[in-house]
């Protein structure tokens, strides 16, 4: 009798230690997950190569560094751009910044350079209805699909394949 006692005791532990152990298991491929799509999210806000898949930063990387020029948008005389917002009631601004970076040794180059010049006012008017797609608090989290936007929108505006890269910053919100 004591003999079956403890062979029961014994299974009743293996069960518990079974049960247990599968959902410690189901917890830790859990918790993994998650650690994964944080450090997938943080590795693209700083554009690294995670498991060999590279991260579009917005930039085609057709030209060298030497090749690129960058040029301010600006708005009238600033480079600053407010962008407004309505929730709950409230206005909210954001002011960005954006810097075009286009291929000096393009063939296009001098007459789109001039075109770009003259269309300030429609590159800033880009630049608004695209932040207008987010909202006033998650503007900056949207950073590289903003630039990315852009840099195809303005590519499609000015019909050129000059346009390297579209650099964007939010100054204050």
């Amino acid at each position: 009798m004591k003999k079956s006692m403890l062979n029961v005791i014994t299974l009743a532990l293996v069960l518990i230690n079974l049960v247990l152990t599968v959902t410690l298991t189901f917890s830790l491929v859990s918790t993994n997950n998650k650690t994964n799509s944080l450090i997938g999210k943080v590795s693209k806000i700083i554009d690294l190569d995670v498991g060999g898949i590279t991260v579009d930063s917005g930039t085609t990387g057709t030209a060298s560094i030497d090749d690129i020029e960058y040029i301010d948008v600006t708005n009238g005389d600033s480079t600053d751009i407010t962008i407004s917002y309505t929730d709950g009631g409230k206005t909210h601004y954001a002011i960005v910044t954006v810097t075009v970076g286009v291929n000096k040794k393009a063939k296009d180059y001098e007459t789109k350079k001039t075109s770009i010049n003259n269309g300030m006012k429609l590159i800033v008017n880009q630049i608004q209805n695209e932040c207008m797609k987010y909202t006033y608090s998650t503007i900056a989290q949207n950073k590289t699909t903003v630039e990315a936007s852009l840099l195809t929108d303005l590519k499609d505006l000015f019909q050129t394949e000059m346009i390297e890269s579209v650099l964007f910053s939010v100054v204050v919100q």
